[in-house]
């Protein structure tokens, strides 16, 4: 039973990394434009931030998550297979870095508990056109909705503090051979990046709630 969580989860883990990243695609013809959302802060130079101990820190994308109890995280070498890129360049040498944030996608962190299949990733998109938050979550929800494989009911959009700035929130759920899962997209827009954290959980809205407590 763990192992069908564990895979079902998983799988609902790579689908929403894979339209996030399409989210920004083939219906880009216009967008809209609300220099309203541009975050004032003082920028800070892009980085893929670092884990020590079970601690990742990333003053980037203004986030610090703490490893739950049993949880495990992708290596260095998995993070790059994932972004089809070699491990030696996922670090802050400045050259290396100023490449990297060129990158439409970047993925920080992927976390998960081997016991449930609960996880999460922090990852970053560079569209090529400025759009806002809004119009980034109606084509993540249009991108879901055409999924065959699996039967999506999307949720309403809220807003939601993590890590102490506002985030707008997604809330899907879906059934993968009888396990109901809960998928939570917390997106906040950075200048020219969308910062995207996505949470899976099998225990509903208070799964979320629980993983989403480990950011600070």
């Amino acid at each position: 039973m763990k192992k069908a969580i564990k895979i079902a989860l998983m799988i609902l883990l790579v689908a929403s990394i894979l339209f996030v990243l399409t989210g920004c695609g083939e219906e880009k013809k216009n967008p809209v434009v609300d220099n309203n959302t541009v975050t004032e802060e003082p920028k800070v130079e892009f980085s893929m931030g670092e884990w020590k101990d079970n601690t990742y820190e990333n003053k980037f994308l203004g986030l610090k998550f703490n490893l739950p109890e049993g949880w495990t995280y992708s290596s260095d070498e998995e993070i790059a297979q994932m972004m089809n890129i070699g491990s030696e360049l996922l670090n802050d040498d400045q050259k290396i870095a100023a490449e990297l944030a060129k990158l439409t996608s970047v993925y920080y962190v992927v976390a998960n508990d081997p016991s449930t299949g609960n996880n999460i990733s922090i990852m970053s998109e560079k569209p090529l056109m400025d759009i806002t938050t809004e119009y980034y979550l109606d084509q993540l929800k249009t991108q879901l909705t055409a999924v065959e494989s699996m039967s999506y009911e999307i949720g309403d959009t809220s807003k939601e503090k993590v890590a102490g700035r506002e985030y707008d929130t997604l809330t899907v759920t879906a059934a993968i051979s009888g396990i109901e899962v809960t998928q939570k997209y917390y997106v906040y827009k950075m200048d020219e990046y969308f910062v995207c954290v996505i949470a899976t959980s099998t225990s509903g809205e208070r799964g979320i709630e629980d993983i989403m407590k480990s950011f600070e």
